[in-house]
């Protein structure tokens, strides 16, 4: 009986998360560069079986076994949540510091905790000639930052930025956007801005397939019909594992009331 709630308390604990999840992507639908986030789930048991081979006691013994409750061994468990990178929808805006990537890769910028990446290319001039993010006011990282640190700055009266990131002011050629991306995009960690950082030792590495599609933003990877119905899902099942739970109450409470009365 005991193992049935668990399992249902665990299955209502990750279907919070779920929805937690859901609505934070329904709330960046608009949000240039936003990427989508889901959870992953696994057993205790399977938990159990990979942390093993960790552990300092031989495996399939006694000790292993007592190590872990065996009656949660079903029982779901929240492991992490992922971010789904798939590229979202290029948007027309037609203003031309807006840049899309076409391509895998990240643009840079400055945030005040050191370089941060992202897919939101809204690009503006500020009252110093430096070229930032539209929003965050952050500075947008050129290759000349990552040599000497010097910023892009504006110092004529146009700019042009052509589509391989090459940055001219009056036809004279001052930077060139750093761009990079990462062989393994499970060591990067959301950051707020529809920002990430890499984790885990991961190193930025160059992105030369990667152009940029001037007056053009990408869009958020969320779909508002499929979050809908994973929502609805979502919300069903935790009204599942509640019954069940309200069910196995109700029987527990009749075994003690059975038990109570054949005292005396």
């Amino acid at each position: 009986m005991f193992s049935g709630v668990y399992d249902a308390a665990g299955g209502m604990v990750i279907e919070m998360q779920r929805v937690n999840n859901i609505t934070n992507n329904i709330a960046n639908l608009n949000t240039p560069g936003f990427k989508k986030e889901g959870i992953n789930v696994k057993s205790w048991s399977r938990i159990w079986g990979m942390a093993n081979a960790n552990l300092p006691i031989p495996p399939d013994t006694q000790a292993a076994a007592n190590f872990i409750n065996e009656t949660k061994n079903s029982t779901p468990h929240l492991d992490t949540n992922y971010i789904d990178f798939s590229q979202g929808p290029l948007r027309h805006t037609g203003n031309k510091l807006d840049f899309a990537l076409e391509g895998k890769g990240f643009f840079l910028v400055l945030a005040p905790k050191g370089i941060q990446y992202t897919r939101n290319g809204q690009f503006e001039i500020n009252k110093d000639g430096i070229l930032i993010q539209r929003g965050t006011g952050y500075p947008v990282v050129g290759e000349n930052y990552l040599i000497n640190h010097k910023l892009i700055k504006i110092t004529g009266k146009t700019i042009l930025i052509k589509n391989d990131g090459e940055v001219y002011s009056d036809g004279v050629r001052i930077d060139k956007l750093a761009i990079r991306d990462f062989a393994n995009y499970t060591n990067l960690k959301k950051e707020p801005n529809s920002m990430f950082s890499p984790i885990n030792g991961e190193s930025p590495i160059p992105a030369p397939n990667t152009f940029l599609k001037e007056g053009y933003l990408e869009m958020s990877n969320v779909t508002i019909v499929n979050e809908m119905v994973k929502l609805i899902e979502s919300q069903r099942n935790f009204e599942r594992y509640q019954r069940v739970i309200d069910s196995l109450g109700n029987e527990l409470l009749s075994d003690i009331a059975r038990n109570l009365s054949k005292v005396g």
